[in-house]
C-alpha cells in the first residue's frame, strides 16, 4: 500500500467541504451555491469572480473568503491567494476554515512548517474541518509519515466521504477492483480537476480495466541477489553531462539514462517497439519542455535485467522517438526504491544494497518499482487451514511512518512527491526553498520566479539548448546564485534559468530549481526512498 498510497498527491487537491461552511447567517446562499458550482466544475476563474462579488456585498463572509482563496489557487494566482487569506485571517483569526485555506496556500508556496501549524490550529478549533485533515494527509505523505497521513485521510473520509478532494485521495488506498469502481464514480460526477488531471485518471482507469482480470505485474526479483554494483557509462556521443546504465529488456539491450528526476522505465522509439513488449494501455507523459504531453503506452516485459539483478513481469512505458540520440530511454532511480541506492558518480558506480531493517520487521522480497505494481491488498491474507475463507476481505494494512536507522541519523530528510525528491535549498541568503534532485538535468537550474525574487535575470548568451521529454524550452535565461543544501554550497555565476511553473503546478507545491548532473557528479549520492532520506559525500575532482 505504501507504494500506491497518495499517488495522486502530485495534484493540488482543494477541499470543497469548506466552501459551503459559514460562521454567519447570510442572505447570499443562492449566490454562494452558484459560485461553489463553478468551482466544483473546475471553472476557477468564474468562481473567483463570483466570490469576489459576494464579498463586496457582504464583507467577512467566511465561506466566500475561503472560496475566493481556493479559486485563486485553482488559477495559479498564488500571491493573490496569499493576500486574500492574510486579509481574511487578520479580521477573523480564529476561523478554522480560513486557517485551513491559508495552510493550503502555504503548502503551495512550499512553506511546509507554516502549513502544518495552521492545519493543526484549524483542527483544534474545529474537529470537523475536513480541509485541514486533507491538507495534513498531503503534507505528512510528502514527508514520508505515511501512517500519520493515512490517519488524517481516514478522519477526513469519515467526516465527508463524498467530498471530491477526499474521494481523490481515498481511492488510492483501495485494492484494484474497488479503486476502479471509485475512479469510475469520481469521473462520472463534477470534480474540480484540470483536463490533464482528468486524463491521468482516465489513463489509470484504462490500465485497470485492461489488467483487472489478470495477476498483478509485480516485477519481482527472480534470482537471489541482495546487493549488486552496476557500472555507469558515458553516453555514446562522449558527452559528460549524464550517466547511462545497460539494461536488458526481454532479449534486447538498452542504454538508459539514470534519472533521479524521472519515474519508472521509459523506452524510446525502436528500443520499445523491438523489445517484444505486450501493450497494455495508452498513456501520456509530461516532462521538461514547451510541447506538452507526449503520447505513449504501457507495456509488459517478461524479463528485465540490470547488472546481476533479474526481474520478471514488469511494466514499462514506451514513447515515440524523442530528441535524445544518445539513449534508448531512461530509468528513474525510484525503480530501485526497495533498495538502499548509492549513486556514486565520481566512481561511475550504482550500488544497491538492502534497506535497514525496521524493528520487528520481516524481510520482504525485492522488486523493481514499475507502473501498476504492488496490489497485494487484492489477495486474501488467510492461510490454508486458518479457519477463514480464502476470499475473505483482508484488513487494510496501515502504512508505516519514516524510520531513521541508527546508522542514518546524519542523513537528510527530504520531501517526496511521488518519485520527486525535493530538498530544502537556500538561494543566496534566502529562506529554504524546495529543489528537485535531478541527475537527468545537465546542470543546476533555477526557476524564473525565484531568479526575479532573489536577484536578476539576463539573456542566455550561450544559446543553451534545453531538451526534455516534452520538447525544447524556448525561453532560457542566466543568473547568479549561490546554492546551499545539506551542508554543501556552490556559487555559480551562470545558473540556467527557465520557467518551472508546470512542475510546481503538477506537484501542488513550489519547485524553485533543480540540482543537476554537473554538480551532483561531484558527490556520492545515497537515497532511501522508503523513508525519504538522502546523504551527500563530496568527492572533489582529482
Amino acid at each position: 500500500m505504501r507504494k500506491r498510497l497518495f499517488r495522486y498527491l502530485i495534484i493540488a487537491c482543494l477541499s470543497l467541504q469548506a466552501l459551503s461552511q459559514n460562521t454567519k447567517v447570510s442572505g447570499s446562499d443562492a449566490d454562494l451555491a452558484v459560485a461553489a458550482d463553478s468551482y466544483r466544475k473546475g471553472d476557477f476563474a468564474t468562481a473567483a469572480q463570483k466570490y469576489s462579488a459576494i464579498l463586496k456585498a457582504e464583507p467577512g463572509l467566511v465561506s466566500a473568503e475561503v472560496g475566493l482563496v481556493r479559486s485563486l489557487l485553482g488559477v495559479e494566482k498564488v500571491d493573490e491567494a496569499f493576500a486574500a487569506a492574510s486579509n481574511a485571517l487578520a479580521a477573523q483569526p480564529n476561523s478554522a476554515a480560513l486557517l485551513a485555506a491559508m495552510a493550503d496556500v502555504e503548502f503551495r508556496r512550499a512553506e511546509m512548517s507554516e502549513a502544518e501549524l495552521n492545519y493543526i490550529r484549524a483542527i483544534k478549533l474545529d474537529r470537523n474541518e475536513v480541509a485541514a485533515y486533507v491538507g495534513l494527509a498531503r503534507l505528512d505523505a510528502a514527508f514520508c509519515l505515511y501512517g500519520r497521513a493515512y490517519r488524517a485521510l481516514r478522519a477526513a473520509h469519515q467526516l465527508a466521504p463524498t467530498d471530491p478532494a477526499v474521494q481523490r485521495l481515498w481511492l488510492t488506498t483501495l485494492p484494484r477492483r474497488e479503486r476502479m469502481a471509485a475512479i469510475e464514480a469520481y469521473l462520472a460526477g463534477d470534480h474540480p480537476d484540470s483536463a490533464e488531471e482528468t486524463q491521468g485518471l482516465q489513463e489509470d482507469l484504462q490500465y485497470l480495466r485492461a489488467t483487472i482480470t489478470k495477476p498483478v505485474h509485480a516485477c519481482k526479483l527472480v534470482n537471489k541477489v541482495e546487493s549488486t554494483e552496476i557500472n555507469l557509462q558515458t553516453p555514446s556521443s562522449g558527452t559528460k553531462d549524464s550517466d547511462n546504465v545497460s539494461v536488458k529488456v526481454n532479449d534486447r539491450n538498452a542504454r538508459l539514462l539514470v534519472d533521479s528526476g524521472a519515474s519508472g522505465i521509459v523506452l524510446y522509439g525502436k528500443a520499445g517497439t523491438k523489445s517484444g513488449l505486450e501493450k497494455i494501455s495508452d498513456v501520456r507523459v509530461l516532462g521538461i519542455g514547451d510541447k506538452g504531453l507526449r503520447s505513449g503506452y504501457t507495456a509488459a516485459a517478461s524479463r528485465i535485467r540490470v547488472g546481476d539483478l533479474e526481474f520478471e513481469d514488469c511494466v514499462v512505458v514506451v514513447l515515440e522517438k524523442t530528441g535524445f540520440p544518445d539513449e534508448d530511454g531512461l530509468i528513474g532511480t525510484d525503480v530501485f526504491s526497495d533498495y538502499l541506492i548509492d549513486l556514486d558518480m565520481r566512481s561511475r558506480k550504482l550500488r544497491l544494497s538492502p534497506l535497514p531493517k525496521r524493528p520487528d520487521e520481516e524481510a520482504t522480497p525485492a522488486a523493481l518499482t514499475s507502473y501498476g505494481e504492488d496490489d497485494s491488498a487484492d489477495e486474501p491474507t488467510s492461510a490454508p487451514g486458518s479457519g477463514q475463507a480464502a476470499n475473505a476481505k483482508p484488513a487494510p494494512r496501515i502504512p508505516a511512518d519514516r524510520y531513521v536507522a541508527p546508522e542514518m541519523t546524519n542523513w537528510l530528510p527530504i520531501f517526496l512527491f511521488g518519485h520527486h525528491l525535493l530538498i530544502p535549498t537556500r538561494v543566496n541568503d534566502s529562506k529554504p526553498m524546495l529543489f528537485l534532485i535531478d541527475t537527468g538535468a545537465f546542470d543546476n537550474m533555477l526557476s524564473t520566479a525565484t531568479a526575479r525574487r532573489e536577484g536578476y535575470m539576463r539573456p542566455d548568451l550561450y544559446n543553451t539548448g534545453i531538451q526534455g521529454l516534452s520538447g525544447s524550452v524556448d525561453k532560457v535565461y542566466r543568473t547568479h546564485a549561490k546554492l546551499q543544501f545539506g551542508g554543501l554550497a556552490q556559487d555559480n555565476q551562470n545558473v540556467v534559468t527557465f520557467d518551472l511553473s508546470t512542475i510546481s503546478r503538477g506537484l501542488g507545491t513550489e519547485v524553485s530549481g533543480l540540482l543537476g548532473f554537473d554538480m551532483l557528479s561531484l558527490l556520492d549520492l545515497k537515497i532511501d526512498y522508503r523513508d525519504g532520506l538522502v546523504d551527500f559525500t563530496y568527492k572533489p575532482k582529482k
